[in-house]
This record gives structure tokens, sequence and C-alpha cells, in this order.
């Protein structure tokens, strides 16, 4: 699993037909073409507000057969239209969380990608979200979870935690 360039979502942002993307591409390529590479998340900056137009030319551009996950952080992106698009390009809207903002619980896309980011997460809600993962996966689901741990080791071990309980 990659996060993509920022030069891709913060510069660029996801201007279709970059010569930056397509070099980004390729680079990968060869985990994408040996079937080890994961989703690549797309986390736009906060000022950035919905472009659907934008969105759509730059889904087109990702590789069928690729993974792409997008965390949108204004609340601009977060309408029926663009869950729509990304539905359609088989792309999953980023179940992200943090101390300021929280992605309402849409599935766009055939696997899952949460990326929870608050600064604690108490054992009760851990069990909650352990659970969430678990039904999803049940339900035929990839799931792929990523806990904030740069600050505080205690997120890597709740990502154990989770593995061993979730199964």
């Amino acid at each position: 699993m990659l996060k993509a360039h920022e030069r891709i979502t913060h510069i660029q942002r996801l201007t279709p037909g970059s010569e930056f993307t397509q070099v980004f591409f390729k680079a990968i390529d060869p985990l994408r073409v040996k079937a080890r590479l994961g989703p690549v998340l797309f986390q736009l900056p906060p000022n950035m507000k919905a472009d659907a137009t934008r969105l759509a030319g730059f889904l087109t551009e990702i590789p069928r057969d690729m993974r792409a996950a997008f965390e949108f952080r204004h609340a601009s992106w977060l309408v029926d239209e663009i869950f729509e698009l990304l539905e359609r390009h088989q792309a999953a809207l980023c179940l992200a969380e943090s101390d300021k903002l929280k992605i309402a619980h849409r599935l766009t896309a055939d696997f899952t990608y949460f990326r929870l980011r608050k600064a604690e997460y108490p054992a009760e809600v851990r069990a909650a979200i352990t659970a969430q993962v678990s039904e999803l996966r049940a339900g035929g689901r990839d799931v792929y979870v990523f806990f904030k741990h740069e600050d505080d080791p205690a997120r890597a071990l709740s990502a154990e935690e989770m593995l061993r309980s979730a199964g």
C-alpha cells in the first residue's frame, strides 16, 4: 500500500494528463503487475474543494487493476455526485477520522480503506471497529485499516490487537 506523492494531490491537485502522475504510475507498475500492490491512497489537501470534473478525468487515468482510495478533507467532496463517481470507478472513499473530522461510512468499492487518526481509541471503540472490520470481511470485502502511529506506539499495538481479534 502506498500514498500518492503530494505533487499529485497537493500541487497538481489531481490534474488529468499530468506527466508526473504517469511517471508515478510507471514507477509502481512492477508492484501492480506482480499483484503485490495494495491500494494507493490519494489524500487531498484540506483546502481543496470538490471538483467532480477534475476527479472524473483523474479516475480514468488510474489503471483498472489498481485499487485507489481517496481521502477527502474538505466537506464539499462528501456528496452523492462524488460517491457515485468513486463507485463507477471502483475507487474507495477513505473512511478517515481524526479529532477534527469524521467521514461518513459510505462504501464505494469492493474493498474498504480505514484511516484512524484520533489521538485516543479506548478499548470499547477499538472493539466496535474490530467488529465492523470482521463484518466487512465476512461479507467478502478486503479491508485495510491504518492507525495513526507516528507520535505514539500504542496505535501499533492497537493494530496488532485488531489483527488477532478480527481474524
